[in-house]
Protein backbone atom coordinates (compact mmCIF):
# COMPACT_ATOMS: atom_id res chain seq x y z
CA UNK A 1 0.00 0.00 0.00
CA UNK A 2 1.64 3.30 1.08
CA UNK A 3 5.29 2.95 2.38
CA UNK A 4 8.40 4.43 1.35
CA UNK A 5 9.53 7.98 2.32
CA UNK A 6 6.59 10.80 2.67
CA UNK A 7 6.98 14.29 0.89
CA UNK A 8 3.97 16.63 2.09
CA UNK A 9 3.11 19.61 0.86
CA UNK A 10 0.12 21.71 2.39
CA UNK A 11 -1.11 24.97 0.68
CA UNK A 12 -0.50 27.84 2.80
CA UNK A 13 0.02 26.47 6.06
CA UNK A 14 0.10 28.43 9.19
CA UNK A 15 2.89 26.93 11.68
CA UNK A 16 1.37 26.05 15.23
CA UNK A 17 -2.34 25.56 13.83
CA UNK A 18 -2.42 22.22 14.58
CA UNK A 19 -2.12 22.18 18.18
CA UNK A 20 -6.01 23.93 18.27
CA UNK A 21 -6.75 20.04 16.53
CA UNK A 22 -5.06 17.86 18.98
CA UNK A 23 -6.73 14.98 19.69
CA UNK A 24 -8.17 11.29 18.56
CA UNK A 25 -10.72 11.18 15.85
CA UNK A 26 -12.67 8.46 14.67
CA UNK A 27 -14.88 7.07 12.42
CA UNK A 28 -15.82 5.78 8.95
CA UNK A 29 -14.37 6.26 5.34
CA UNK A 30 -17.05 5.58 2.47
CA UNK A 31 -16.35 4.70 -0.80
CA UNK A 32 -17.48 8.04 -3.17
CA UNK A 33 -15.82 6.65 -6.46
CA UNK A 34 -13.80 3.35 -7.56
CA UNK A 35 -14.38 -0.30 -7.50
CA UNK A 36 -15.71 -1.97 -5.07
CA UNK A 37 -13.40 -4.99 -5.92
CA UNK A 38 -10.01 -2.70 -5.39
CA UNK A 39 -11.60 -0.29 -2.92
CA UNK A 40 -12.66 -1.00 0.89
CA UNK A 41 -16.96 0.60 0.46
CA UNK A 42 -16.78 1.46 3.84
CA UNK A 43 -14.51 0.78 7.23
CA UNK A 44 -13.69 2.27 10.54
CA UNK A 45 -10.56 4.87 10.40
CA UNK A 46 -8.94 6.80 13.79
CA UNK A 47 -6.57 9.55 13.02
CA UNK A 48 -4.56 11.02 15.98
CA UNK A 49 -3.25 14.71 15.58
CA UNK A 50 -0.40 16.06 17.47
CA UNK A 51 0.74 19.40 16.64
CA UNK A 52 2.25 18.94 12.76
CA UNK A 53 1.62 15.56 12.74
CA UNK A 54 -1.44 13.17 11.64
CA UNK A 55 -1.48 9.83 12.21
CA UNK A 56 -3.88 7.28 10.62
CA UNK A 57 -5.29 3.45 11.36
CA UNK A 58 -7.50 1.81 8.64
CA UNK A 59 -7.66 -2.10 7.77
CA UNK A 60 -4.36 -1.23 5.58
CA UNK A 61 -2.75 0.72 7.44
CA UNK A 62 -1.93 1.10 11.40
CA UNK A 63 -0.45 3.82 13.12
CA UNK A 64 0.81 5.95 9.72
CA UNK A 65 2.26 9.23 10.18
CA UNK A 66 2.69 12.13 7.85
CA UNK A 67 2.99 15.78 8.28
CA UNK A 68 -0.06 17.58 8.85
CA UNK A 69 0.21 22.04 8.72
CA UNK A 70 -4.24 22.79 8.65
CA UNK A 71 -4.87 26.43 8.51
CA UNK A 72 -6.61 27.92 11.01
CA UNK A 73 -9.95 27.63 9.73
CA UNK A 74 -9.34 24.17 9.82
CA UNK A 75 -9.16 23.47 6.13
CA UNK A 76 -6.45 21.39 5.21
CA UNK A 77 -4.81 19.92 1.56
CA UNK A 78 -2.13 17.36 2.18
CA UNK A 79 -0.76 15.13 -1.22
CA UNK A 80 1.41 12.20 0.06
CA UNK A 81 4.12 10.69 -2.38
CA UNK A 82 5.57 7.77 -1.45
CA UNK A 83 9.30 6.55 -3.21
CA UNK A 84 7.65 4.32 -5.51
CA UNK A 85 5.49 7.32 -7.09
CA UNK A 86 2.36 6.72 -5.30
CA UNK A 87 0.02 10.20 -4.69
CA UNK A 88 -2.78 10.05 -2.28
CA UNK A 89 -4.36 13.63 -1.79
CA UNK A 90 -6.80 14.76 1.62
CA UNK A 91 -8.57 17.90 1.67
CA UNK A 92 -10.99 18.32 3.92
CA UNK A 93 -11.94 20.72 7.18
CA UNK A 94 -11.83 20.45 11.14
CA UNK A 95 -15.01 22.01 12.27
CA UNK A 96 -15.54 22.05 16.12
CA UNK A 97 -15.26 18.40 16.79
CA UNK A 98 -15.60 16.81 13.67
CA UNK A 99 -13.13 16.00 10.36
CA UNK A 100 -14.73 15.98 6.96
CA UNK A 101 -12.24 14.36 4.61
CA UNK A 102 -11.81 13.50 0.64
CA UNK A 103 -8.89 10.86 0.26
CA UNK A 104 -7.89 10.18 -3.08
CA UNK A 105 -5.44 8.06 -4.60
CA UNK A 106 -5.06 6.61 -8.29
CA UNK A 107 -8.04 4.28 -7.82
CA UNK A 108 -10.06 5.28 -4.81
CA UNK A 109 -11.71 7.95 -3.43
CA UNK A 110 -12.88 8.28 0.29
CA UNK A 111 -14.69 10.22 2.29
CA UNK A 112 -14.13 10.51 6.07
CA UNK A 113 -16.06 11.54 8.66
CA UNK A 114 -14.90 11.61 11.68
CA UNK A 115 -15.53 12.90 15.62
CA UNK A 116 -13.10 13.37 18.28
CA UNK A 117 -13.34 11.35 20.92
CA UNK A 118 -13.49 12.99 24.83
CA UNK A 119 -11.91 10.75 27.13
CA UNK A 120 -12.21 11.08 30.81
CA UNK A 121 -15.30 13.03 30.53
Amino acid sequence: MICGVIFLAAAGPTSGAGKAFDGVYTGKRLLTKGPAESCPVEEDVSVTIRGDTLTFTNSALRNFAIGFNPHPDGSFNETYVDIGGVNVFIQGRITGDSIDADVTNAVCEHHWHLKKEHRGQ
